[in-house]
């Protein structure tokens, strides 16, 4: 056994060492040192917060070594009125760059850094108060009132991380090194989680290659979105449940549902087992709900602070109509049940062409283990939960589609692939003959007929 762990260990860290190099590399390509997909909306609204928070950015132009800085005004006429003298002034001060933004009211300038605070200083003595804010840091994309967008149609823990790296320099590197990290480490919790069920090495990596491997997670580790967050909570999640540690798991549900709500549609399995195996009302409580509830609140105290906790919960209540609502006829919008055919991959890039992509084997091959469910349930009975995780989480995209909430897409996904990689490495494990497809169909009859037998002795 020593050197199938050793092997397995070998493995593991190989593929962990081995997606970083190779995603890190491709991420800091120069081709995408800008905004990719939907990182125009989640990391200006980043960096949006912690201006609130008082926190200036830096972002260092790697060619010339001058600062970006954006110059917000207070409103169109104040551009017109002022847009001229600062472009005057910047270019006193040798701005290397300057560009203008027409969507919203504010220009952009890279300055020396030896002119960086007198260029602000001049700023200052020049221009009224109230009319002009700084933003240091990366340009904003040229979107309508991106200035004051914050993405609170989501909960925030994914954007703390964009937050954290952007501390760093606010560059697309920079937001992107978390989501990467991310793919990293949901790798080991996945063939763990496996391990522990199926007490199989082969399992195990069984599951590490089909989440290694999985298209949706490929594309989605390498951009500043929230969706590679949603994956590694809900791994941890059902990392945790493997292990049979269920009041951490039901913190890490939480923290899944902190990414996107969608990240805690799994929770009626922690329910279901709280409510199986807590004996006393209290802890059962804590369990199901006391510890998500708090999981779900921590990460979301920087929205709160920078907006007021009140204003939060308002425009948090206020999301579930958005949520809920079909957001226009997108020709890359994918219903849930397209996923499982991967019909109308979304396109996050061209030239490179990068896509979101699902996997039909992994997610077919869930239905095919429908059958075979009864008997794989009782030689591995943890497995159970992560399948139960996978379809719960399916029924409530169904859901959401069948309240309004019509425009989804295959990068959503990614909260459905740790659990189904985890299945798919118990249950190949298992599944190296027919008896397990034949007993459980045998099963299914048997269960048919003590049902007949009830409702005709009912009736």
């Amino acid at each position: 056994m020593d050197w199938k762990k050793t092997a397995f260990v070998l493995i593991l860290i190989a593929s962990m060492v081995g997606s970083f190099w190779y995603l890190y590399s491709f991420a800091s390509r120069p081709v995408f040192h800008n905004y990719v997909s939907d990182e125009v909306w989640y990391v200006p609204a980043s960096r949006n917060v912690l201006h609130r928070l008082g926190v200036d950015l830096t972002y260092v132009n790697s060619t010339t070594g001058s600062r970006g800085v954006n110059i917000i005004f207070a409103n169109e006429s104040d551009q017109a009125e002022y847009a001229y003298t600062v472009g005057e002034i910047a270019f006193e001060y040798n701005a290397t760059y300057e560009m203008t933004y027409y969507n919203f009211p504010g220009l952009y300038f890279e300055i020396p850094p030896g002119n960086f605070k007198p260029f602000l200083k001049a700023l200052a003595e020049t221009l009224p108060n109230g009319s002009y804010y700084v933003v240091p840091g990366f340009w904003y994309p040229d979107k309508e009132n991106i200035q004051n967008y914050l993405n609170t149609e989501h909960p925030f823990l994914g954007k703390d991380f964009i937050m954290t790296a952007m501390l760093f320099g606010d560059k697309p590197i920079n937001w992107r090194i978390p989501s990467i990290i991310a793919f990293v480490l949901l790798q080991p919790l996945v063939a763990l989680a496996a391990y522990r069920i199926s007490g199989s090495y082969l399992a195990a990596l069984i599951a590490l290659v089909f989440t290694v491997a999985d298209p949706t997670l490929d594309a989605m580790s390498f951009v500043a979105m929230l969706d590679m967050y949603v994956a590694l909570f809900v791994a941890l999640f059902v990392f945790l449940l493997a292990y049979d540690r269920d009041r951490w798991a039901a913190f890490a549900v939480g923290l899944a549902s902190a990414t996107k709500l969608s990240g805690g549609f799994g929770w009626p399995v922690l329910f279901i087992r709280a409510f199986k195996q807590e004996k006393s009302l209290p802890r059962f409580l804590a369990v199901a709900f006391l510890l998500p509830i708090t999981g779900f609140l921590i990460p979301n105290i920087p929205a709160m602070v920078a907006i007021g906790p009140f204003e939060w919960l308002n425009q948090f209540l206020g999301s579930f109509s958005w949520q809920l609502s079909n957001k226009g006829g997108s020709p890359v919008s994918s219903p849930v049940w397209w996923w499982f055919i991967d019909k109308n991959p979304f396109p996050l890039h061209f030239n490179p062409n990068v896509f979101a992509q699902t996997d039909p084997v992994l997610l077919l091959s869930m239905i095919v283990f429908i059958l075979a469910l009864p008997w794989l349930y009782k030689r591995r009975r943890g497995i159970l939960e992560p399948f139960g995780v996978f379809w719960f989480t399916v029924l409530f995209f169904l859901l959401q589609y069948a309240l309004g909430g019509t425009t989804q897409f295959t990068f959503y996904t990614t909260a459905l692939v740790p659990p189904a990689a985890v299945v798919m490495g118990v249950a190949l494990n298992e599944l190296l003959k027919w008896e397990a497809f034949t007993t459980s169909l045998r099963t299914y009859f048997e269960w048919i007929l003590e049902l007949k037998n009830w409702v005709g002795g009912r009736f």
